[in-house]
């Protein structure tokens, strides 16, 4: 199993963190990853840090998100809606979308076959993949780089051939991901980045300064 104290990254880690250096400063501070916080108004998606935007309109039939031109729109049908917990809506129908996707193409490539797969809320671990074969991935993953989620949907599949984390496994593992071992420390130092809960809220034009942006529609 594919759990967050395990020592696990893969090989465009440089490019993340730099990018987390710039926009998340906070993230690398002397205080330590534990106490960071989410950046607010920013959306930690598939490895980049996007701005958002929110248009408050109550005709629509409910509130969303959406990628559009590389920003996330927020659709709000009334001002006082949950901001955050729909985009955290949307991370979680894209991860479940992408990562079933990319199983089925993984699960080709290296031969094997799982039962089921579920995207889930959880933080004690990436992924997991049971006895029965049915895989279990955190929707949390679809904030990383692509290549760490392939790296993890690899870390889970190879289960299905070696259901442990012996020499033949790792050899497994070697074979899709040849360059795992270079990068294995970082996500499990960086990873309250990925865990943070996303931080926006619906802020009235008249109490924005110049850097922030909202509509509303009436």
């Amino acid at each position: 199993m594919a759990e967050i104290d395990i020592e696990t990254t893969i090989s465009d880690v440089k490019i993340f963190i730099e990018k987390l250096k710039n926009d998340l400063p906070e993230v690398f501070s002397s205080r330590g990853l534990e106490s960071s916080a989410p950046t607010p108004g920013k959306v930690l998606y598939q490895g980049d840090l996007l701005e958002s935007d929110i248009i408050v309109n109550p005709d629509i039939e409910k509130s969303s998100a959406a990628l559009e031109n590389g920003r996330v729109v927020i659709y709000l049908k009334s001002k006082d809606d949950n901001a955050g917990g729909i985009v955290e809506n949307w991370l979680r129908s894209r991860a479940t979308e992408i990562l079933t996707r990319r199983a089925g193409e993984w699960a080709e490539k290296m031969g094997v076959r799982y039962n089921n797969i579920a995207v889930k809320d959880q933080k004690t671990m990436w992924a997991s993949c049971s006895q029965k074969n049915n895989l279990n991935f955190s929707y949390r993953i679809i904030k990383m780089p692509k290549v760490i989620m392939d790296y993890l949907i690899v870390h889970e599949l190879a289960h299905l051939i070696h259901f442990n984390h012996g020499a033949d496994y790792w050899a497994t593992v070697a074979q899709y991901c040849p360059d795992y071992k270079e990068h294995r420390k970082w996500l499990n130092n960086n990873k309250y980045a990925v865990l943070a809960d996303v931080e926006i809220k619906y802020i009235p034009p008249s109490e924005q300064n110049t850097t922030e942006t909202a509509v509303e529609n009436v």
